[in-house]
């Protein structure tokens, strides 16, 4: 490995859904859920490996097709609802013992944000080259719904969730959600403190149509109309 930073993006797409039975090989517009990404992240130049790590065969074939490596099998036990950093982990590894150094950053990159953007994950990359304190960095987006406006029912009456306000309007606008898409990692996160997201995280903001992400088959249908919208693009 070279001596600058190596980056390996790792993109998540088991054969099972609980939801959408093959969902990461539905097509949107004709092109299967799980080439969205990988299309996205094959033209980063930031990224050193784009790794697809499946279960499925044919899932497995479409991510080579789109430009992507599939260099392995995911093992049974990675293929059941775990947490993400261990699928991220296994395929880093992989990696690592196969080209005899250490990765930098690991990119995880999930095919239900088909809207995600090449430029939403080189900016992510960034932050970690550009900020050495900041230990890793994913894509959010604007709260829809404030949490000061939400209720809850109790003695089937509905009361405040949160009873505290905002001091400003500024502090409103500036609640954000993941948006589902890009989670850029240090190697010490990922494999000393096994985890994604770390204690010195930064952010991303990306439009609320590049975050848009596909939970069960209605999104489909709506994902069709999103693709043709324009600021879904960098």
């Amino acid at each position: 490995m070279e001596d600058k930073p190596y980056v390996v993006a790792v993109v998540h797409a088991r054969g099972e859904s609980s939801r959408v039975p093959g969902k990461n090989l539905k097509p949107i517009r004709g092109v299967p859920l799980v080439a969205w990404i990988t299309r996205a992240a094959k033209a980063s130049k930031k990224i050193d490996r784009l790794i697809v790590s499946s279960d499925d065969e044919e899932i497995i074939r479409i991510a080579k097709e789109s430009g992507a490596e599939a260099p392995f099998v995911r093992p049974a036990p990675l293929t059941k609802d775990i947490p993400a950093d261990r699928i991220t982990r296994h395929a880093v590894d992989y990696v690592e013992k196969q080209e005899g150094g250490m990765v930098q950053i690991a990119v995880t990159l999930y095919p239900t944000a088909p809207f995600c953007a090449t430029a939403d994950i080189d900016r992510c990359i960034d932050l970690l080259l550009e900020n050495h304190d900041l230990d890793s960095a994913y894509t959010v987006r604007p709260v829809r719904d404030l949490p000061y406006t939400m209720i809850r029912v109790k003695d089937n009456r509905a009361v405040p969730f949160l009873r505290a306000e905002p001091d400003s309007d500024g502090e409103q606008s500036s609640l954000y959600v993941p948006a589902g898409g890009v989670v850029a990692t240090r190697r010490a996160v990922l494999f000393d403190y096994e985890k994604l997201v770390g204690d010195s995280a930064g952010i991303v903001e990306v439009p609320s149509e590049r975050a848009f992400t596909i939970n069960d088959a209605s999104d489909f249908r709506l994902a069709e109309t999103l693709a043709d919208t324009p600021s879904k693009a960098a």
